[in-house]
């Protein structure tokens, strides 16, 4: 009883600080000074559309950056049982983009996103699953391209190829 009294009080106490402190998580609610445009997209529709919503979020207005996309996204089975039934998959998205302003190449970069997962006997279970696993990977590219924007805006002459 006296360890359960102890781990509350440790509990609300970490969480005091890090609230007091202006903790919050780096992408959730921040503000940029750039918008994103995408340009192109080639290969896989739905991975495209998802990266495009997410990044319409940005609306800032000192640059507009340029992106096309290229994107796969491949569902493999890792492991089967005596059977011959899938029992571990894996869903892989590639990404490729390449940032623009002004027509003029900025950054372009290749991505691999991975996550696997067991099978379910419940299919429908088993595509609300995956659905959940695309969209933190998709979550996970779109970072990647939002920092690179950030990076650019700190410091327009790179290109890290």
């Amino acid at each position: 009883m006296i360890k359960k009294a102890f781990y509350s009080v440790s509990l609300l106490i970490l969480l005091f600080f890090l609230n007091g402190c202006g903790f919050k998580p780096i992408l959730i609610g921040a503000e940029y000074d750039f918008s994103i445009k995408v340009e192109k997209s080639l290969g896989n529709e739905e991975v495209n559309s998802k990266i495009e919503n997410k990044l319409q979020s940005l609306s800032g207005i000192k640059k507009t950056f340029k992106v096309s996309l290229d994107s796969n996204e491949t569902k493999n089975i890792l492991s089967k049982d005596s059977k011959g039934d899938p029992t571990i998959l894996e869903i892989v998205i590639n990404l490729s983009y390449v940032i623009t302003e002004n027509s003029k190449v900025l950054t372009s970069r290749t991505l691999t996103q991975r996550s696997t997962y067991n099978n379910i006997s419940d299919k429908f279970e088993l595509s609300k699953s995956e659905e959940i696993l695309r969209e933190n990977l998709i979550e996970n590219l779109v970072s990647d391209i939002i920092n690179s924007a950030s990076n650019l805006m700190l410091n327009p002459v790179i290109n890290d190829s």
